[in-house]
């Protein structure tokens, strides 16, 4: 064989390769600085309206079908040059972004030169004009992850007129397996979906889920439905089933008359039902367009009560962007964050927020009276948006992580009805965090009418498909976001 042939086959080779590579249904990759730092939040579009966006690692995964090898791929991000290419040049690497180079002194001297207070005050101006939430259908990846961080757990009998010492010790041995479950578990859960939101006005929506997937071990199932669910499950088995009782928690009579022998099946998910879903998203919604008479998010709207500084200019792509930082300057103020705003148009298009250090969110204090205490704390989150073609903004990536620290602390006790003489009392006493993890992509959005919203049909019950690993197959025919390390590492062990 010549070497001319050689390398004519090599040749081959490396065309053949590169043409699959480049026309692979799926293409996955990473985005990164000059400093090979990742870079979360970056756009990856394929054409005018189909992308995705990089998560916290700066991964990606986006498919190519349906489209030609000289459609344009972009891959922009604030303040880094713009990267372009064609579909055929595009292939599963990491990508570099630079920096983008601020000569922008110049550019705002000559442009219109406005202080910190004439911003915001423009952007309160052009709320209205630049967003809106009546009348849209939203289709939308969501996912969510939570867990429970377990500080305090204590479930004991204080004392029984009925139990005999073996049969304490049976229950208290159920209760501290119950205890270690707690403190000890380490397993999260993600639940992934695909739904249509419509939207009527800022009081009505529905939401029609597609597809729904869920990784839990449920051996580990730590939320308080589940908690609860296995606390009746032990009293249940260590109480006598023919009996009715009367039950007492601290000054309160709960029940008159509570049969173990016909209690009612198993509690539903609460977090994953269908209206608090749709409720959730919604809210997310709402608040990522600053909307309402008193927004959750309100470091745009309450400009009074949050002191300003314009810290810097940058671009995307083409477009001058202010940046400013917030802070609280009133006691009632929570946040703390960034907000990068059009000099065109004077929409927000991105904010990054978290709690100002001490601030909390809802809470509820009754530790004395009824025992019980809840704070939520550690907000932080940010929203992406983008432009449709009518000139509004939506947001298209948005991210809000939180923890909700929970105290319980309460005795029980269960009389029985026959005989008030006999009795069991226990205590009740658990403490710990839940920490939830919410993302939302939006994959279409359309205008509709009054119409399309009364037909549109909204899911009574989300039937997941319940799986033991991350298995990215299940997601193939979409675009979605790169799940994290952590989620692609996910497997409940047999």
């Amino acid at each position: 064989m010549t070497f001319r042939n050689i390398n004519l086959i090599y040749s081959l080779l490396f065309l053949l390769t590169f043409t699959l590579s480049s026309f692979s249904q799926s293409i996955s990759g990473k985005i990164l600085s000059e400093k090979s730092e990742p870079i979360p939040f970056a756009t990856i579009q394929i054409g005018e309206n189909y992308g995705v966006i990089s998560n916290d690692e700066g991964n990606f995964s986006i498919s190519t079908a349906d489209f030609k090898a000289t459609d344009s791929v972009t891959i922009s991000c604030l303040g880094y040059e713009k990267l372009g290419m064609q579909l055929q040049e595009f292939i599963s690497q990491d990508y570099i972004l630079k920096e983008h180079l601020n000569e922008l002194s110049e550019v705002y001297v000559t442009d219109r030169k406005l202080g910190v207070d004439s911003i915001m005050y423009y952007v309160n101006k052009n709320l209205n004009k630049n967003y809106k939430v009546d009348l849209q259908a939203i289709k939308f990846f969501g996912r969510r992850t939570d867990y429970i961080v377990g500080k305090t757990a204590d479930f004991e009998i204080e004392k029984s007129s009925s139990f005999k010492k073996k049969q304490l010790e049976a229950f208290n041995k159920d209760f501290d397996a119950l205890e270690q479950s707690l403190i000890n578990n380490k397993s999260k859960q993600y639940t992934d979906a695909i739904a249509t939101l419509y939207i009527l006005n800022a009081n009505k929506a529905k939401l029609d889920v597609e597809k729904s997937v869920r990784l839990l071990d449920e051996r580990n199932d730590q939320s308080l439905e589940k908690l609860a669910e296995k606390g009746n499950d032990i009293v249940l088995n260590h109480l006598d089933r023919d009996k009715v009782y009367t039950v007492k928690s601290g000054w309160f009579k709960v029940s008159d008359s509570v049969s173990l022998d016909n209690r009612s099946d198993k509690m539903g998910d609460s977090i994953n039902s269908a209206n608090n879903v749709k409720n959730a998203t919604f809210g997310m919604i709402k608040n990522s367009i600053f909307s309402g008479d008193e927004p959750e998010l309100d470091f745009v709207t309450e400009s009074k009560k949050y002191k300003y500084e314009l810290k810097d200019l940058t671009f995307l792509n083409n477009e001058i962007v202010y940046i400013i930082n917030f802070k609280p300057k009133r006691g009632s103020a929570k946040y703390v964050g960034t907000l990068y705003i059009s000099n065109e148009t004077f929409a927000i298009i991105r904010a990054d927020y978290k709690f100002y250090e001490g601030r909390v969110g809802e809470k509820l204090n009754l530790r004395l009276i009824l025992g019980i205490k809840y704070v939520e704390q550690n907000k932080s989150g940010s929203i992406s948006y983008k432009k449709r073609d009518n000139g509004l903004y939506y947001p298209y990536y948005i991210s809000e992580q939180v923890d909700r620290y929970f105290y319980v602390n309460r005795p029980i006790k269960f009389i029985d009805n026959d005989n008030s003489n006999n009795k069991v009392a226990f205590n009740f006493k658990i403490e710990g965090v839940f920490k939830e993890r919410s993302e939302m992509l939006t994959m279409e959005i359309d205008d509709i009418i009054s119409s399309d919203y009364q037909n549109a049909v909204q899911t009574k019950a989300i039937e997941f498909q319940n799986i033991k690993k991350y298995d990215p197959s299940i997601w193939s025919d979409y675009n979605v976001l790169e799940p994290l390390e952590d989620m692609k590492n996910f497997k409940v062990e047999e």
